[in-house]
């Protein structure tokens, strides 16, 4: 293969991949994005909420500081509360709005009425953040209930699985090790959430695309210019005789087959948003998932 022809034939389409590619770079590339908070009307600047009183001083204070450095890099609000009370009472209030809500389901409910009352949201009320609820009571069915409840750009992220991937991960050692399971927690969502797609404008698509559709049609024209495609002896056979060519359809048969349609009637129709996609007792869309033990 002669690769200096090859190069050459094609070489305004590598000029035309080059140019984009440095388009892209400069216009859509973000690296090591610090994003800044919006939000000014969360009602506090705490993170760490430990009701059930399992981590010391210290180590509340390097969740803080965690939390701190991972919200920047992930443009979320990063919130962690632990409980050590039953929450059937509270969760069975909220029944006339949600209807009936399992035993699994209670912490769920806490979660989102605690994120929406403190006007978490990095962004805006009620906008990207996380918030794991972790209570330690044994409730009467005899399990352990935690939840971790999305809200924005979490919501759409983190699908069902993934949530469920996550807790299980940072909650595996959570009974004999609450700080190093809470700082899996903070550690694993930030890695695992995406970071915000930087919009391409308009001008740059519309440009990269009239400079591919100028160098295309130059590329063609000088391949084509002056070719003959056809002359006096194109249509005619030997001897001098015209050809004429000659087609026609003939029907042998017909056959005619049918089959049913088989419909799944037990599907339902998905909402929006991620994983574990429900509106809270305060209207607030959520996403979220729960872990047992």
């Amino acid at each position: 293969m002669n690769w200096k022809k090859l190069l050459y034939y094609f070489r305004y389409y590598f000029i035309v991949i080059v140019i984009l590619a440095v388009v892209l770079f400069f216009v859509g590339f973000k690296k090591d994005t610090v994003y800044v908070r919006t939000n000014q009307e969360c009602l506090t600047a705490e993170r760490v909420f430990d009701y059930a009183g399992v981590l010391d001083e210290e180590e509340e204070k390097k969740l803080r500081e965690l939390i701190a450095q991972k919200e920047l890099e992930t443009g979320c609000d990063i919130v962690l509360v632990t409980l050590n009370e039953s929450l059937e009472e509270y969760a069975k209030g909220y029944e006339d709005q949600l209807g009936y809500i399992d035993p699994s389901r209670y912490v769920m409910v806490f979660a989102d009425n605690f994120y929406d009352e403190n006007n978490f949201g990095f962004d805006k009320v009620h906008g990207d953040g996380v918030l794991l609820l972790d209570n330690w009571y044994r409730e009467a069915d005899g399990k352990v209930y935690s939840w971790m409840s999305t809200c924005g750009r979490a919501e759409s992220a983190f699908s069902s699985g993934m949530i469920d991937n996550l807790l299980n991960d940072a909650l595996e050692y959570v009974d004999s090790d609450p700080y190093g399971a809470y700082t899996d927690y903070v550690n694993l969502f930030a890695r695992r959430m995406p970071p915000e797609k930087v919009p391409i404008p308009a001008w740059a698509m519309v440009g990269v695309a009239g400079m591919f559709t100028f160098f295309y049609v130059v590329a063609h024209l000088s391949q084509n210019r002056g070719r003959r495609t056809v002359n006096e002896k194109t249509y005619l056979a030997a001897g001098g005789r015209p050809r004429m060519k000659c087609k026609e359809d003939v029907f042998l048969r017909k056959s005619v087959s049918s089959r049913k349609i088989e419909t799944d009637s037990g599907r339902s129709s998905g909402g929006g948003g991620g994983g574990g996609h429900h509106i809270s007792s305060g209207g607030v869309s959520h996403g979220g998932g729960g872990h047992s033990r």
